[in-house]
């Protein structure tokens, strides 16, 4: 029986492979162009700055807006009725109201505590200058600005009514009445010491003069509040979105 024979011969070590050759620039590219993937480029637009459609034709411009022609006419529309006597008309009874309220507030205020506090007038000139700026939608002019600063003057100028009002009281015997003539002359006394009140304050001293400074803030206050783009709204336009290049 023979026995078998192990080969001890080592392994001889195999040859390492030659890496493969890259491909050609044109085959790579021809790859590479095989496996693209192209989508349609999306359509070239603005939006509108107020209805936010897209616009892919031409656009007009009102100051930082883009406006479509649809609301272009639009703002032309709001322009002649925010300016119209009927909108002012409007302003007028809506800041008129907001100007009595607060007025009113004020001057109970002051009748129960006794104390004038001018810098509720920059409070007063906010809301009433709001209250115009709701009506014109911010186009408003300048006899906008005055009625606020009207206003706002006016009811300011109720916190006093409470002081006039006790010193008329304490005056009066009140043995006699008054009578027609000499209710509409106390009517128009009272009145007229009222809307002068501010300004004859202003001799009682340092307080005078600081109260009549912060009346001055509050219509400032109603003079911006209420203020609009003021004058003729140029629109500019048409612009092309996507214009044709010249030749």
């Amino acid at each position: 029986m023979s026995e078998a024979t192990l080969d001890t011969k080592p392994a001889e070590p195999e040859a390492p492979t030659a890496p493969e050759a890259p491909a050609a620039p044109e085959a790579q590219a021809l790859l590479d162009f095989e496996r693209a993937e192209f989508g349609e480029p999306a359509a070239k637009h603005v939006q509108c700055g107020i209805c936010a459609s897209a616009i892919t034709t031409a656009y007009y411009q009102l100051l930082d807006k883009v406006l479509c022609s649809s609301c272009r006419d639009g703002v032309h529309r709001s322009v002649e009725d925010a300016r119209s006597g009927a909108a002012f008309g409007k302003a007028f009874l809506q800041a008129g109201a907001v100007a009595f309220g607060l007025g009113l507030v004020y001057a109970l205020f002051v009748h129960f505590t006794q104390i004038q506090l001018a810098l509720a007038t920059i409070g007063i000139g906010l809301l009433v200058g709001r209250a115009v700026q709701r009506v014109t939608r911010g186009f408003g002019s300048t006899k906008h600005q005055v009625l606020a600063v009207v206003l706002t003057y006016l009811a300011s100028a109720m916190g006093y009514l409470p002081v006039i009002l006790g010193a008329f009281q304490q005056g009066d015997s009140g043995e006699q009445s008054l009578g027609l003539v000499g209710g509409v002359i106390y009517f128009v006394l009272t009145a007229g010491l009222t809307l002068a009140a501010p300004f004859l304050d202003i001799t009682s001293g340092f307080s005078g003069v600081l109260g009549a400074l912060i009346i001055f803030f509050g219509l400032r206050t109603a003079w911006q509040a209420s203020r609009g783009i003021g004058g003729p709204v140029a629109i500019s336009g048409p612009y092309q979105v996507n214009p044709s290049p010249t030749p």
